[in-house]
């Protein structure tokens, strides 16, 4: 049995909540946002490298340094395409702790 003292304390403690759940929150300009996908991760990456090893590259370094990155990325999101993994997929090598003579033979302990 609710009671209009219990009714008038969960008002208070949702009191907070409603202004900002009333008023439509607006989406940060499109331009705000860093570019998405491999691109921002590649111009990150390439950042770091320059920051650690400018001072030992040159632009021309740099910019290779930049494309290698962003291909190595992009041949990584092509594998992950290409071979789908669901959770019940096994690794390609199994560990078998018996030496390689003893498994050729079949030997058991």
């Amino acid at each position: 049995m609710t009671t209009a003292r219990r009714g008038f304390l969960k008002s208070l403690a949702l009191a907070p909540l409603a202004p900002s759940a009333l008023v439509p929150q607006a989406a940060p300009p499109p331009a705000a946002l860093p570019p998405a996908g491999d691109t921002a991760v590649a111009e990150a990456l390439s950042e770091a490298v320059r920051r650690e090893f400018g001072a030992q590259l040159d632009d021309a370094e740099l910019d290779a340094v930049k494309k290698e990155l962003a291909r190595n990325l992009e041949s990584a999101r092509r594998l992950r395409q290409a071979a789908k993994l669901v959770n019940a997929d096994e690794p390609v090598t199994r560990f078998d702790p018996r030496p390689p003579a003893a498994a050729e033979n079949g030997i058991r302990r």
